[in-house]
């Protein structure tokens, strides 16, 4: 009896042992792993970039710091990934500029969205978003609405205007134009165009300009070549409303505090040099998509110095007053930083 008391209090001590073992290597491989999703098409410049981000973080750490990435929306679509960075079930997001910045106005004006249709320049923006102060404002955003931290933003690309009649060669052309929108932001700033404003979502711009249910619609290059909506709407102009627009490259803050402080400058480094990487990438790859649309459109047009300065100052009185009703108290300091990188 004895003997197999003693047996049976040997091998709980074995059992407890081997747990406490695993449990310990356990921790240690969730210590030197991150997870990483993004939500862009397939081959786009981000999900490049990321490979190369997930690449360059293994290398600077010695392989200290193993980052999984989930790419193209393999484990979160864009609406999904918000809350998943909120809530601690991924590490790190690449966040959809434009739904970002549906949860705090503030990033919406800050992605460009929010004083959309008053960037003089893609530079203009670009000195904006550069801005210490802007990103110290950006951050902070980031913290209260998303529990995360702001690594970097990676450039995407620009837009294209594409109509199905006729192309958009002067801001007159604007008006009485039933346009797809997204947002409040967008509607406003096509309203003081004279536009009309059709709410759709992105997969519908397709069938709504086959359709007729829009005359006009306004999304990124790479997807006016990729998906192919040159084909219903051929009337191609340069949108001048939009910069070249920034995805938010996210860690969630409980996953920072965990790293030590070394493995954080190497991950805060290796983000910002992606962020310049995308900003190259995206004006090489806007170019090589235009060269293409310009084959497949029936008209590609850029408007004039003139025509793009008209657009600026009829909107922006207009969207000055919707930032200001936005924005609350971080609206002087905001259109300050607008009007000082010019």
């Amino acid at each position: 009896m004895k003997r197999s008391n003693f047996f049976c209090v040997t091998l709980c001590l074995f059992v407890s042992l081997l747990l406490v073992m695993v449990g310990l290597n356990c921790a240690v491989a969730e210590e030197g792993s991150l997870t990483f999703a993004t939500t862009t098409p397939p081959k786009s410049n981000h999900e490049i970039a990321a490979q190369k981000f997930v690449e360059a973080v293994a290398q600077r750490t010695g392989g200290k710091i193993n980052i999984k990435h989930f790419g193209a929306g393999s484990l979160y679509n864009a609406k999904s990934i918000m809350a998943a960075i909120s809530k601690n079930q991924i590490d790190i997001g690449l966040l959809h500029v434009a739904l970002v910045g549906r949860r705090s106005p503030v990033l919406e004006f800050v992605g460009s969205f929010g004083a959309m249709g008053c960037w003089e320049s893609y530079e203009h923006y670009y000195r904006f978003l550069d801005n210490p102060r802007t990103r110290e404002i950006a951050s902070a955003e980031f913290a209260k609405y998303f529990n995360g931290r702001l690594l970097s933003a990676w450039s995407f690309g620009t837009s294209l205007l594409g109509c199905r009649d006729k192309a958009i060669t002067t801001i007159e052309d604007f008006k009485g134009l039933k346009m797809r929108t997204s947002g409040t932001a967008m509607a406003t700033m096509y309203k003081a165009l004279g536009v009309v404003p059709i709410s759709l979502s992105s997969k519908e711009i397709y069938t709504g300009l086959q359709r007729g249910t829009i005359q006009g619609a306004g999304s990124g290059v790479s997807r006016w070549r990729r998906s192919k909506l040159y084909e219903v709407a051929p009337y191609l102009t340069v949108d001048p409303t939009i910069p070249y627009f920034s995805m938010w490259l996210v860690i969630n803050q409980k996953s920072w505090d965990k790293l030590s402080s070394s493995d954080q400058k190497i991950i805060a480094d290796t983000a910002k040099e992606y962020e310049a990487w995308t900003r190259d990438y995206a004006a090489k790859e806007r170019e090589e998509d235009f060269a293409f649309l310009k084959s497949e459109a029936k008209a590609f047009v850029e408007l004039s110095k003139e025509q793009k300065a008209k657009l600026v100052n009829t909107v922006k009185p207009v969207m000055k007053a919707f930032a200001k009703d936005q924005l609350g108290d971080q609206y002087q300091e905001l259109w300050g930083l607008l009007e000082a990188s010019k």
